[in-house]
């Protein structure tokens, strides 16, 4: 902690009006690319654009997820150095209810064409009799409306305490904003973990994995943690923050994100290697397929973008603490982040139009994907960007923000 008193810091507000014609242009751009995929999947392919939705939606679902692990994590250790920071990944949590729920109903309404299990007669599947307790209509439904309903919940709560705060400096919302990540942080685990299986790996519910929701939950902490560098440097960039977030901030969020590069990189590899070396067809039949065709060099350049790239760029302490250098790994690692579930989702997509006894043709994207993502990203920040003035930039009264300003690590 630094010796010498400073002055308390002066709230800051977010002035949307500064970008002028931005917020507008993403509003637009967002129904324009969201009513151009609507309108091409209902009147073309419903299950190239049930795919491209998913995707889109996994995207924008894994980053607001993220963003509500780190909270919680926040309060669950009452952490000091987060505190200027941490006003970010509370708006982005708390966009769960309505966006994400809206984001979720052309997949709700889709679900017979990308969940090939939905239309398999009792009787007809072993596997999916075997399945069934898990894998059930009603148990899918119930599901869901706890994912929306518990992280929507969490995201709420936890921005108007921190909001409340503001106000009256309320010690007791602290104490009570620890009780609440106690008890969200578990609910996180096994939701995160089920979602992950629900919409994902469930895409082919003959495959079998343990460890296909800690893969998923690196990706979901890791990117988020880039997300908040990303949008946190961005901001300081604008004149914001500027007596508050130092390059302490970033040298820790730097930290964060490469401890979660190496955690992926250990994840994937153990999940591969044991696979390899099992060699059971129902579980390497889902690397085969990412490895046919030109899915192969899409997992051999997972294998560098996802671990090797970022690893280097985030190795040093002085990539840590520069911003630029820090934003475009944050960058990088985002992008990378959104090629690792189009590689995870698409394959099925191409088994699906092949037919049975099929491979996948290779990487091959379509427009869709790109407006569905757009679209869906667009309104979202447009979404951010109406939430972020409604508070201050960080939380003014929070008790641990003096030791935040002064984080010195």
């Amino acid at each position: 902690m630094s010796e010498h008193p400073i002055s308390a810091p002066v709230e800051e507000r977010f002035n949307l009006s500064k970008l002028g014609f931005l917020p507008l242009a993403l509003l637009v751009t967002g129904l324009f690319f969201t009513g151009l995929s609507l309108a091409w999947g209902y009147c073309g392919d419903r299950t190239q654009f049930a795919f491209s939705w998913l995707f889109a939606f996994m995207v924008c679902f894994t980053l607001c997820a993220g963003c509500l692990f780190w909270v919680l994590l926040h309060h669950a250790l009452d952490a000091d150095w987060s505190v200027v920071v941490r006003r970010v990944p509370e708006t982005i949590a708390s966009l769960f209810f309505p966006w994400m729920l809206l984001a979720f109903i052309p997949i709700a309404l889709l679900r017979k064409e990308l969940f090939v299990w939905w239309t398999v007669l009792p009787g007809a599947d072993h596997l999916l009799d075997h399945k069934s307790g898990f894998l059930n209509h009603g148990f899918f439904w119930v599901r869901a409306a706890l994912y929306f309903g518990g992280f929507g919940l969490l995201g709420w709560l936890l921005r108007k305490n921190s909001v409340a705060q503001d106000g009256d400096g309320n010690v007791h919302l602290s104490i009570l904003q620890r009780r609440t990540a106690y008890v969200g942080i578990p609910f996180f685990a096994v939701s995160i973990t089920f979602a992950a299986i629900d919409w994902m790996m469930s895409l082919n519910y003959h495959w079998f994995s343990t460890m296909f929701g800690v893969y998923v939950f690196a990706g979901v902490a890791g990117s988020s943690m880039a997300l908040m560098i990303l949008v946190s440097n961005l901001l300081k960039a604008g004149g914001y923050l500027k007596n508050v977030m130092t390059v302490e901030h970033n040298h820790i969020m730097g930290k964060l994100l490469f401890a979660f590069v190496i955690f992926w990189a250990y994840v994937s590899f153990s999940q591969y290697m044991l696979y390899y070396y099992a060699n059971i067809p129902e579980e390497t039949i889902w690397f085969v397929h990412r490895n046919t065709g030109s899915w192969h060099e899409v997992s051999i350049f997972l294998v560098f973008a996802h671990f090797f790239i970022p690893f280097i760029m985030l190795l040093t302490q002085p990539a840590k603490r520069n911003p630029y250098r820090i934003t475009f790994a944050a960058i990088w690692y985002l992008g990378v982040h959104v090629l690792d579930l189009y590689w995870i989702i698409m394959p099925q997509l191409q088994l699906r139009h092949a037919g049975a006894g099929a491979v996948p043709t290779g990487f091959h994207p379509q427009i869709l994907d790109f407006t569905c993502l757009i679209g869906l990203l667009a309104l979202l920040t447009y979404a951010f960007l109406r939430k972020l003035p409604q508070a201050a930039l960080f939380p003014i009264r929070d008790p641990r923000l003096y030791e935040s300003v002064t984080l010195v690590n």
